[in-house]
Order: C-alpha cells, then sequence, then structure tokens
C-alpha cells in the first residue's frame, strides 16, 4: 500500500470553505502549514484511497488515529513534528483496508488503547499481532463518550455495512465532525453485501445520521468523489442514500 494520494479540494460553497480552518488536507510537502489548534488532519493513503484522519487536542497534545491503512509515514511525521502523543487508535470497523496499520502502531506506542466495537472482534482475533494486545483493545458501545485531552468523540453504532461499524461524532467543537468510516460516503452509502452487511441496518443508521446538526462535516472513510469532504445539509440535499424513505427504496440503489 505505498501509493500514497493526497486530496486537493475543489472549489465549493462559501460555508464548506469557512469549515477548512478545522480540517486539514494534507499535500506531500505541507506539514509546515498545520497551525497550532488545527483539531483534525485528512490523509488519503493507498490504492483503495482510504482516508485517515489525526485527532488532535493542542491543550494536552494528545492524539487519536481513525482507521490507520499501512503507509504511515505522514501521520507519524505530524505526530513527531509536533510533539503530539498518539493515545487511542479508533476503529470504525475491522475490514482489511482498515486496520492495516494497526500492528505497528502497537508495537510503536506501547500504551495506545485500541478501541474497537465488539461485534468488529471477530477479525481481529484472526491475527497474532492483535493477540497479543488483547489487554489495550477497548470495546465500545453507542453513546460511550472517548476522550482525546479535552476533544469528546461520541460513538454512533451504525451497522450496515458491517455488524460493528461505528460512526465517531466530535461534536465539542464548532462545527461538529462526522467520521463516518464505510457507513457514509459523499453522495453514496457503504455495500451492505458483504460479511455482516445489512440493508435494513443500513437505513437506520442513516436515520441516525440524518438527525444530527445539519453543520455537521462529513468525513468519509474513502476519497470516491472529488471533494474530501462535505456537510451534512449538503447531503441530505444530494446523497441518493439519504434521501431514501425506506429500507425497500435503499436496495434498489445501484
Amino acid at each position: 500500500m505505498g501509493n500514497r494520494n493526497f486530496c486537493d479540494f475543489p472549489p465549493v460553497s462559501t460555508s464548506l470553505h469557512a469549515s477548512l480552518c478545522f480540517v486539514k488536507i494534507l499535500n506531500p510537502s505541507s506539514i509546515q502549514e498545520i497551525e497550532p489548534h488545527q483539531p483534525v488532519v485528512q490523509f488519503e493513503i493507498g490504492t483503495f484511497k482510504n482516508f485517515i484522519y489525526l485527532i488532535l487536542d493542542w491543550s494536552s497534545f494528545e492524539a487519536a488515529i481513525i482507521d490507520p491503512q499501512k503507509d504511515l509515514s505522514e501521520p507519524l511525521r505530524v505526530l513527531e513534528t509536533y510533539g503530539f502523543t498518539l493515545k487511542k487508535i479508533l476503529l470504525t470497523h475491522t475490514h482489511w483496508d482498515h486496520i492495516g496499520g494497526v500492528p505497528e502502531l502497537l508495537d510503536r506506542f506501547p500504551e495506545v488503547q485500541l478501541c474497537v466495537h465488539a461485534q468488529e472482534a471477530q477479525r481481529l482475533k484472526l491475527s497474532t499481532e492483535f493477540s497479543k494486545s488483547q489487554n489495550r483493545i477497548h470495546f465500545i458501545q453507542e453513546g460511550e463518550k472517548l476522550f482525546i485531552g479535552k476533544l469528546a468523540v461520541h460513538v454512533l453504532h451504525t451497522p450496515g455495512h458491517s455488524a460493528g461499524e461505528c460512526c465517531f461524532f466530535l461534536d465539542n467543537i464548532e462545527p461538529p465532525h462526522l467520521f463516518t468510516g464505510d457507513t457514509l460516503f459523499i453522495r453514496d452509502c457503504g455495500r451492505t453485501d458483504l460479511e455482516s452487511g445489512n440493508t435494513a441496518e443500513m437505513f437506520d443508521s442513516l436515520q441516525k445520521i440524518k438527525n444530527l446538526p445539519l453543520n455537521t462535516l462529513i468525513l468519509p472513510g474513502h476519497h470516491y468523489t472529488i471533494e474530501c469532504i462535505s456537510i451534512l445539509q449538503k447531503e441530505l440535499e444530494t446523497s441518493p442514500p439519504l434521501k431514501c424513505q425506506s429500507i425497500q427504496e435503499l436496495e434498489q440503489l445501484p
């Protein structure tokens, strides 16, 4: 997974431009462009266009990483350059393309905590690297609040793509941020025909997301459209899955 791509943000609405001060989208040579108090950094890594995120609390210099794919040289460089300690690994789910970098992080950071829903644990148990770190796995639940320094991340259990899929809602900054993994992409949602996927559960999960504040930033798990980021209000207006009124409508989408 050595192919590393970086996101160039296309022309967007004024409201979205106003939100970009909260999310830094890195180019290969732009590490120095991260400003103090920048709470979220987005990276695109690998041939499957995975988005990996750092959540940074500048008051404590504690950090979390979401869905670490392999080739973590850039995220690790950010942590080292700015003196952050990685405290948590947050997994939206455990499909292989979202966990490739976890063994390296567990080895490099002996105190880091791995946060994942219990219904995703069966894939981790297949790996000897994870079996050696059982004491550092924390099984997250719906409604739980995780702290990275003073930043509070709420766990939303959003099955559909995978039984233990979760979104992470960072809501004590403005605008709030939703890290959606493979539940919600920009103008699309995750497939439901894989192991433990379920279209009815996906429909229910999308309804949960629809009830969040309209100015919520949507930060997906893959770069499948020209945009790297969106806003919930825009997605409600343009996303076919979010416009579906029934499970049957969602099933009929291509």
